[in-house]
């Protein structure tokens, strides 16, 4: 195996631990090294001047989600090669199937509030020096390379997205990037050479409109 496993995950990092140390157990197993960039972990973040007002302005879109946004069909959680045998045989639950499962629609309910959330690791708030100590434990405990931040969820809207995301790409990012430069990230796209790129057709408009 030589591919990145990207693991999306709805309910954080303390949740998705054990999940990310059975790839990495499995990576063992097969005599592959630990390179932090064949994994993936996606994490719910909100990034404001403040804890105090990361949590008011999160509060909201978090709320939302956690309270509104899992409630899946159990008929929908496994369909026909949705995860193999192998991996039901092993007990690791899909995030589809673990969000129509019973216990985590009890769980759902039970978790609606921002401190809870917060709390559990589902989404990560705070001043940007707060999420850059977070996001160092995330990525360091789990030796993740590739980090996927969810900026918007739940209800937010398109101007706390926007701040959200310069926040983070402007106060968080640069701090976060010397992590593993020791490690070679073997996974991440590469340009394709100029002589195998298509070219694109010729576009007349008035041969359109003739037409």
């Amino acid at each position: 195996m030589d591919h990145v496993y990207a693991y999306l995950s709805y309910f954080g990092y303390k949740d998705g631990k054990a999940t990310i140390e059975g790839f990495w157990a499995e990576m063992s197993r097969l005599g592959k090294d630990r390179n932090p960039y064949r994994a993936g972990f996606l994490q719910f973040v909100g990034v404001a001047d403040s804890r105090a007002e990361a949590m008011r302005l999160y509060k909201e879109p978090a709320e939302y989600f956690y309270g509104r946004c899992l409630r899946v069909d159990p008929r929908w959680a496994m369909p026909p090669g949705y995860i193999t045998e192998a991996t039901q045989r092993a007990g690791i639950q899909g995030q589809v199937g673990r969000a129509a499962s019973l216990d985590a629609r009890q769980k759902a309910r039970a978790t609606t509030q921002i401190e809870d959330i917060v709390e559990r690791g589902y989404v990560i708030v705070g001043s940007p020096d707060e999420v850059v100590e977070q996001l160092t434990e995330v990525a360091t405990s789990l030796n993740v390379g590739h980090l996927m931040l969810l900026l918007q969820f739940g209800n937010m809207g398109k101007e706390l997205a926007k701040y959200n995301t310069r926040l983070f790409a402007e106060k968080v990012m640069p701090r976060l990037q010397p992590l593993f430069s020791e490690w070679e990230d073997r996974w991440w796209p590469q340009p394709m050479q100029p002589a195998l790129r298509a070219r694109p057709a010729s576009f007349d408009p008035a041969a359109i409109a003739a037409e």
